[in-house]
This record gives C-alpha cells, sequence and structure tokens, in this order.
C-alpha cells in the first residue's frame, strides 16, 4: 500500500462504474450492483466512495437511502448494501477507514442511523462490526437475499443479520466491549472459519448454517435480543 490511499466520495457514472468494477473483482462476479442502479441512487441522495492507491481503486463502498425502521419514522437511515477491499489490499485497516469515511458523510448529511447485513456465520465480521465498529444486531433474517450466485456465496442460503450504527445520538463511533454472558442468556456459536469449511467440507458448513438459524430464530421469537459478542467470537442473547 502506498502512502497516496485516499477517499474520493463518488458522484458521476464514471465513478458508479469503478464502484461496481471494485464490488465485481471482491465479490468474483460480473455486476454486481449495476452502475445504473448507483448513479440512480447517487442522484437521489445516496452514499458512494471509492479508495484509491495511487491510481489503482482498491476499494469502495455504497449505502441508499432510507426511512428509520424504529418508531422514530421520520429519521432519516441509510443502509450500507456493499463495501469491499480487493484482496491484494485486503487485511490493511481500509475497510475501517471507508466505514468511518460513511459515518461522518452520514453525520454531516444529517443521517440518524447506518444499517447493513453480514453473514452471522462469518466472525471476523462479526467482530468487526459489532466489536470495533459498535454496530448492535437488531433483527436476524432466514435467506434475505435469496440463494447467491457471486464467487465467494454461491449455492449458500444468505441468512443475514442486521446491525445498527448510531450517528447522530453520539460524538463519534463507539466500540463495544465483548460480553460475557449470565444466567439465562442463550450463546449461538460461530465457525473458526466459515470461508474455508464452504470449500473443504459442505456438510459441515451446512450443519453450522441449520443449527445457527435455528438457534437465532427461537431465541428471537421468544423475546430474546443480541446484547453483545463474548470473548470466544458467539453471539450472546437476552431476554428483554
Amino acid at each position: 500500500m502506498s502512502n497516496e490511499l485516499r477517499i474520493e466520495l463518488a458522484h458521476s457514472p464514471a465513478d458508479a462504474a469503478l464502484i461496481s468494477q471494485v464490488f465485481d473483482e471482491v465479490w468474483s462476479v460480473k455486476t454486481m450492483v449495476s452502475p445504473e442502479i448507483i448513479v440512480a441512487s447517487l442522484h437521489n441522495g445516496a452514499y458512494g466512495s471509492v479508495v484509491w492507491d495511487g491510481d489503482r481503486p482498491v476499494a469502495a463502498a455504497f449505502a441508499i437511502v432510507g426511512k428509520s425502521l424504529t418508531d422514530r419514522a421520520s429519521e432519516l437511515n441509510l443502509h450500507s448494501h456493499a463495501a469491499g477491499v480487493v484482496h491484494s489490499h485486503a487485511g490493511q485497516g481500509i475497510g475501517t477507514r471507508v466505514k468511518f469515511h460513511q459515518w461522518q458523510w452520514a453525520r454531516e448529511n444529517g443521517f440518524a442511523t447506518i444499517t447493513w447485513s453480514f453473514d452471522p456465520l462469518v466472525r471476523r465480521n462479526a467482530w468487526f462490526n459489532m466489536v470495533k465498529l459498535g454496530a448492535k444486531v437488531t433483527n436476524y433474517y432466514q435467506n434475505f437475499y435469496g440463494e447467491l450466485d457471486d464467487g465467494i456465496n454461491a449455492g449458500e442460503q444468505s441468512d443475514r443479520v442486521l446491525v445498527r450504527w448510531q450517528v447522530l445520538a453520539v460524538g463519534q463511533p463507539q466500540p463495544l466491549e465483548v460480553v460475557n454472558e449470565q444466567v439465562g442468556d442463550v450463546v449461538i456459536a460461530t465457525p473458526g472459519d466459515i470461508e474455508i469449511l464452504r470449500k473443504t467440507d459442505k456438510p459441515q458448513e451446512q450443519m453450522w448454517r441449520a443449527r445457527q438459524r435455528a438457534s437465532f430464530e427461537e431465541a428471537m421469537s421468544s423475546g430474546y435480543s443480541v446484547r453483545g459478542l463474548n470473548a470466544e467470537y458467539s453471539y450472546v442473547l437476552s431476554r428483554g
């Protein structure tokens, strides 16, 4: 990574094409999000950004405008549809910089919250979203997008948790501490590396999906909600 890393907001059709290009490289798919959809969304107040390392685009993010999913329906919510870093630049802190850039933009533009979804089986994403960024899980959805066909998730059921990140209610993003389970809590484990299992042991991966899905749905239907993540990368759910 050079010293010329910079994040630029997207405005033009050319910017939208770059975002689409980066997403296709990250997820090994063709036209994950079409440039036309990105252009239309940007025209209507959405967020888009491209991260440059010198003259090479190495990451991108795209978020759409929506209303709050809480009882404060008049508040604006920014839904982050996708954010990704190309393989050659992964693990260098670029994803964190992109999310903080998105958070600052949302604050400057009057958004109360940012939401996004992630696969609850991917523990590194759970840690990044919940502990490092401080976003809180609000919902669990079975097969949220339907069956996927990109290079990472092909053939997978797209179970997702939705997280909400506070923007206007806080002065800056607040990382969260890991939590300790208490009597009566439900603890839902994550596999050590689900991405490796998908390539090497499909039955084991499917077992993890089924088990985690059943645990989330049973707990949430019984009045439990996700309180946080523990030191073993397990979700801790408490009643009420």
